[in-house]
């Protein structure tokens, strides 16, 4: 599995035809950074659009900016759908809100781990 290590997040495309993003620990991720995952996601996937596990590290935060930016069409351009895994109460409440007030233009939900997550998400590929 390929990786591409950014300032703020790494990103891989799985074995399973998933795409994950990860969100570093301590990591203020901001429009730009949001921007560049989006790249690297097209880049990994030869343009094509996967479903998308994004996950955090503690101290992790993505600003309000990134999140309006992450439930628009133009951010999901290799997004079919979305599971935010969270690990901690406060991330719990990042991505509950993310989803009820940003209203994510893919399928998107929040998941309390990765294994729920990933099981949701290997119902959006397109190799099932």
């Amino acid at each position: 599995m390929e990786t591409i290590d950014l300032r703020s997040a790494s990103v891989k495309l799985r074995d399973d035809g998933i795409m994950h993003v990860h969100i570093k620990e301590g990591a203020d991720m901001g429009i730009s950074d949001a921007i560049k995952v989006v790249k690297a996601m097209g880049q990994l996937g030869n343009q094509k659009k996967f479903p998308v596990l994004v996950d955090c590290e503690e101290f992790a935060t993505v600003d309000k900016e990134a999140r309006e930016f992450w439930a628009k069409k133009k951010a999901n351009i290799y997004t079919n759908a979305d599971a935010v895994a969270y690990h901690s109460f406060a991330h719990k409440m990042v991505a509950e809100f993310y989803v009820n007030n940003n209203r994510p233009e893919v399928p998107t939900k929040v998941f309390q781990d990765n294994e729920s997550a990933i099981e949701w998400l290997k119902t959006f590929r397109e190799n099932k």
